[in-house]
């Protein structure tokens, strides 16, 4: 229900700035999608149009068959897509079963552009992200 999507997104680092009015237009937009155990979410190289947050189960990143990170309840994934409109760096797959909202790309922007809150989050966010994968980087044997 709405209701469950507004109590659940408080819940979310990334959302749990706004004000109830704000979560419930981002609890509106957001669309429930199920994805069984191993299923791709989202393959790199894609255009990527959604982001999707973890609502059960967990979501494995993949670069080149190697998982890099995993994510659970709360956190999100395909953020990076639809900020730089770039294909998607990495493949998502499902690590049991996995629900999610997704929220598209425009309805992303909008909530952006009407809240910078957010967006001062979701550059945290990605600096952090990009530590990680720098890191990770730095040690993969070559």
């Amino acid at each position: 229900s709405l209701m469950d999507r507004i109590l659940f997104l408080r819940r979310v680092p990334l959302f749990s700035t706004l004000s109830p009015a704000d979560l419930k237009q981002v609890a509106a937009i957001a669309s429930e999608e199920v994805f069984p155990d191993g299923e791709v979410i989202a393959y790199a190289g894609e255009q990527g149009d959604a982001m999707f947050v973890i609502i059960a189960g967990e979501v494995r990143v993949c670069l080149n068959d190697v998982e890099v990170a995993r994510r659970a309840t709360g956190e999100y994934v395909g953020e990076m897509s639809i900020i730089n409109r770039e294909p998607r760096s990495a493949t998502l797959i499902a690590s049991g079963d996995v629900r999610t909202l997704c929220i598209d790309q425009k309805s992303f922007e909008g909530l952006i552009r009407e809240r910078p809150d957010v967006s001062l989050f979701i550059i945290q966010v990605l600096s952090q992200r990009l530590k990680e994968a720098t890191e990770l980087k730095s040690n993969t044997p070559r």
